[in-house]
């Protein structure tokens, strides 16, 4: 069952980090989170063409720009060797893993994520969930707990796994 709707959290516009993002990121991250294609964890195609088509006044090398503020303060983490780009809190906050069939949709998506980055910050972010929300039916499912096994990685560690953003300057990635 493909989404045809998002659910975005209206307090998104008080938090201290992503009213300090640049209204374009905002805008890139938002784009991300509505995507048709983004999967129930919260991954999606990296085609940054793709992406500026969305306006008339957008190319590829402005979705760059404007992912990188995004990268650097965790909001998504992309591979771009792989083509995806995961939108890090997206299982947090849809609520699907309080849902019987959606926790399973996830585990199934799961499988189809190609970036090994992406998958263990996935698994780290459920691992996380599951923390603070150890009542959520979601947990209790084989195929749930097969994802939850699965090597967690670090949002700032799979940064460093994946290939930099290309409109970061070589001074800048040479300084990480």
């Amino acid at each position: 069952m493909a989404r045809d709707h998002a659910r975005i959290r209206l307090d998104i516009w008080v938090d201290e980090d992503f009213v300090a993002l640049p209204s374009t990121s905002q805008w890139l991250y938002i784009r991300l989170l509505t995507s048709g294609e983004l999967s129930y964890c919260g991954v999606a195609d990296w085609r940054p063409g793709r992406i500026a088509a969305s306006a008339v006044d957008l190319t590829p090398a402005d979705v760059e720009m404007f992912a990188q503020p995004l990268e650097d303060g965790h909001f998504i983490i992309t591979d771009r060797a792989t083509e995806e780009v995961l939108v890090r809190s997206f299982v947090k906050h849809d609520g699907l893993m309080d849902k019987w069939n959606l926790a399973a949709a996830m585990a199934r998506e799961f499988t189809a994520i190609a970036s090994q980055p992406i998958r263990g910050v996935v698994a780290h972010e459920l691992g996380r969930l599951k923390a603070d929300r150890p009542d959520y039916r979601g947990w209790t499912r084989p195929d749930v707990k097969k994802v939850l096994r699965r090597v967690a990685i670090a949002p700032a560690d799979a940064l460093r796994m994946t290939l930099p953003n290309p409109s970061q300057s070589p001074k800048e990635r040479s300084a990480e």
